[in-house]
């Protein structure tokens, strides 16, 4: 568009408005009734703090670090406005938070979409949010993204009106597999065992299971039942009960194998930490010895974490890096056919033993059971983490 025609729309309309609306269509994904409707695996990362601990690790070790752009070009010297340009962009959108939201969402649904908001120049001003689940890739027959489907309305967006990512994507339809999903069955396992049976087992051992005889046979039907109700009531864990030689109780010895149950929840601890390959004492978890939790560590930065950083870099640069390249150059009437500079997107290193180093110095200002000199300030050992304070507001 030329500088006109954008000086006459600015005039006229000011900037574009996002397509999506604020209502119904990019709020967080709630339900009224227990989960009811929702995403199975987004549930699961709302619901189970393992796995949205090991999804939200795995973000942060990936992104946290920062990162900075580098100029390719055969005279450096002469695009050093472009990088500068893009800089200001990457900071107008927040592109370091969109990166970590980014690894999130695509963790946990499989693909994720930002609609890229612009300015009257034509420039990103925002990086808005969708419903990952309600955005799906327009696909032709010649495998030709032709635009994205959103809230059922095929052809909402054209294919550069979203900045998208995929996770595992190993066909060619652009929808990418959920990290979520194969430990959704120990999930549940896990929710049933902690939320369900252990809180009964605790009832248990302190309360005994009573079966009580009551002769009714005198009373009516009706009053039967109520007597019978009534005792029941009464009888629950924690409350006296006073009864005459008409009543009969029977004490049932239920002694739970707790070592067992136990030994069961550790294991499908165990199975969600390997599915996201995230350490166990990056989660809280006790470690044998320091070489153990190094060489852990070294393994994750490696394996997990660069295979994260690879992937939103390519997407980046192909992405959004080139793209706005090009608009810089052809404002500028600086466009040729091949494109002179590219910016390309460089992690700041993750360094393991740097990253020990602070966990150990922040376990032992913490202390055993929280009795070091931070002992009453999680605040601090956060900070000194780097971690985000507001999952300690969740927690509260």
């Amino acid at each position: 568009m030329s500088g006109l025609l954008r000086g006459l729309r600015r005039v006229l309309w000011g900037a574009p408005a996002p397509k999506a609306k604020r209502y119904g269509e990019t709020s967080t994904p709630t339900s009224s009734t227990y989960y009811r409707g929702m995403n199975e695996d987004y549930r699961w990362f709302r619901q189970d703090e393992l796995v949205r601990k090991c999804i939200v690790s795995n973000a942060l070790f990936a992104t946290t670090a920062g990162y900075e752009t580098i100029i390719e070009a055969e005279n450096p010297d002469r695009y050093t406005h472009v990088e500068e340009k893009i800089d200001e962009l990457n900071k107008t959108v927040n592109m370091d938070l969109t990166l970590f939201v980014a690894q999130v969402k695509r963790s946990v649904y499989g693909k994720t979409g930002f609609e890229i908001v612009l300015d009257e120049d034509d420039y990103p001003r925002q990086l808005l949010s969708l419903q990952s689940n309600d955005l799906k890739p327009d696909i032709d027959e010649d495998w030709t993204l032709t635009g994205y489907t959103y809230k059922g309305k095929k052809g909402f967006y054209e294919p550069g009106e979203v900045l998208y990512f995929t996770n595992l994507q190993l066909e060619a339809d652009m929808l990418g597999l959920s990290d979520v999903e194969p430990v959704r069955s120990v999930c549940q396992a896990r929710h049933e065992l902690l939320r369900e049976n252990f809180p009964e087992i605790a009832r248990n051992l302190w309360a005994p299971y009573v079966i009580l005889k009551a002769d009714t046979s005198g009373l009516p039907s009706e009053e039967a039942e109520k007597a019978i109700e009534s005792l029941a009531e009464v009888a629950r864990a924690g409350k006296s009960i006073a009864v005459n030689e008409s009543v009969e109780a029977t004490v049932v010895d239920m002694t739970p194998d707790i070592d067992g149950l136990n030994g069961l929840l550790d294991r499908l601890e165990q199975a969600v930490t390997a599915n996201f390959g995230t350490p166990r004492f990056l989660l809280g978890k006790p470690i044998e010895n320091r070489a153990t939790a190094y060489a852990e560590l070294e393994a994750y930065v490696q394996g997990i974490v660069h295979s994260i950083q690879r992937y939103l870099k390519r997407e980046v640069e192909r992405q959004w890096y080139d793209r706005w390249t090009r608009k810089i150059l052809e404002d500028e009437d600086a466009l040729t056919d091949t494109l002179p500079v590219q910016i390309k997107h460089r992690w700041n290193p993750v360094r393991t033993m740097d990253v020990y180093a602070m966990a150990d110095a922040a376990a032992k200002l913490w202390g055993s059971h929280g009795m070091g000199p931070l002992g009453n300030n999680l605040e601090k050992i956060w900070e000194l983490m780097g971690w985000d304070p507001g999952e300690l507001e969740e927690a509260k």
